[in-house]
């Protein structure tokens, strides 16, 4: 995997990015889709963290899972009915043969993962939680709130995301007829979903960049809670046990859904055959990517170098920190605005049919 970055050359370039649409190449052999509608939106405030666990398995539930941990996804709500930021990728395509019988997934949408960061509307979001398969475990909100009661933090972080964050237009991969939002991260270029900030999130929640540009969906939502002048979430170290029990996790899943044909890796394995296993290589592809950031090898040793190595950790912020849960603080300093609150349900009731597209 390349440790380049993207970056605009200078302030006319940045402009330019701003204003005008970008098209992106098609099809990168997905399975997922990117489209739907939905006959109303969703009754989350504005400012509200949204959370939610998807029941198709998958290596961030992988790895949550295994160190005790349980929502999977956060978003932003800009409103009943409105736009909704949050980041995320869809599954890799996988390689041609003969690359396929060593590194099955493409090593490029493995390592960037996109759409990253993003801006999308309510018929976008409803095809993300309930079009893939398996189903919604848990869908809430939680309002920013303190022991005095709740507060507009929240408003201010979407005040924030709407006003000072900047955007680039891009035309959906499957619809070249509806753009979505990518937000673009410090150094100017569209945010990536990165893996690696499961393992190390960097210097995100103080504001700045993840290597490679890259984000996950609640690093993100630190990043602007900090951006918006509401403190820093602190991350959280997970020790080398749990990091050992997480990348075995990640591996054994990649491997069992490759090998039973289900979940995020579904299509790996089932149209070309080589002579060794796939679904073990993919394991190891994912796993490297993941706790190394190389998502360009299969190679065994990557994993061992780390997992033999006492010294190492990860550090992160997943879901459940912030939003308060599995352990993890909810009052004090260093936790978000939002993790006060409990859970709230959301209704799908405001707003009308509304048709849009996620990547």
């Amino acid at each position: 995997m390349s440790n380049a970055v993207k970056t605009f050359r200078n302030a006319a370039l940045v402009a330019a990015a701003m204003t005008a649409p970008v098209a992106f190449a098609g099809s990168s052999g997905t399975g997922d889709a990117a489209c739907g509608s939905t006959a109303a939106g969703w009754s989350a405030p504005n400012g509200a963290l949204v959370l939610s666990r998807g029941g198709g398995g998958g290596p961030v539930a992988a790895v949550l899972d295994a160190v005790g941990e349980y929502r999977t996804h956060s978003m932003f709500s800009h409103g009943p009915g409105g736009d909704v930021t949050h980041e995320t990728m869809y599954t890799p395509g996988t390689n041609g043969w003969p690359t396929y019988c060593s590194t099955p997934l493409k090593a490029g949408e493995l390592t960037s993962g996109y759409p990253g960061a993003g801006r999308i509307n309510q018929g976008a979001i409803y095809q993300y939680l309930y079009g893939g398969s398996g189903s919604l475990q848990y869908l809430g909100y939680q309002r920013s709130r303190n022991s005095a009661g709740y507060n507009t933090n929240g408003e201010s972080v979407s005040n924030w995301l709407l006003s000072s964050m900047p955007t680039v237009a891009a035309t959906s991969k499957q619809n070249g007829g509806v753009t979505l939002q990518r937000y673009l991260g410090p150094n100017g270029a569209p945010l990536n979903y990165v893996l690696y900030q499961y393992r190390d999130l960097e210097s995100v929640n103080y504001g700045g960049a993840g290597w490679n540009n890259g984000m996950v969906c609640s690093t993100m939502l630190a990043h602007a809670q900090y951006k918006a002048g509401l403190g820093v979430v602190d991350a959280y170290t997970y020790d080398h046990g749990k990091l050992q029990t997480a990348g075995n996790s990640l591996y054994n899943s990649v491997q069992n859904e490759c090998n039973t044909g289900l979940g995020f890796w579904s299509s790996v394995g089932s149209t070309i055959t080589c002579f060794e296993n796939i679904c073990d290589d993919a394991g190891r592809q994912v796993r490297n990517c993941m706790a190394a950031g190389r998502c360009d090898t299969d190679d065994a040793n990557v994993w061992n170098n780390i997992s033999n190595n006492g010294a190492t950790v990860s550090r992160s912020i997943s879901p459940d920190r912030l939003g308060g849960w599995s352990g993890h603080p909810y009052t004090g300093t260093g936790v978000s605005v939002w993790a006060y609150d409990t859970t709230n349900t959301i209704q799908w009731n405001s707003g009308g049919n509304v048709y849009g597209c996620w990547f």
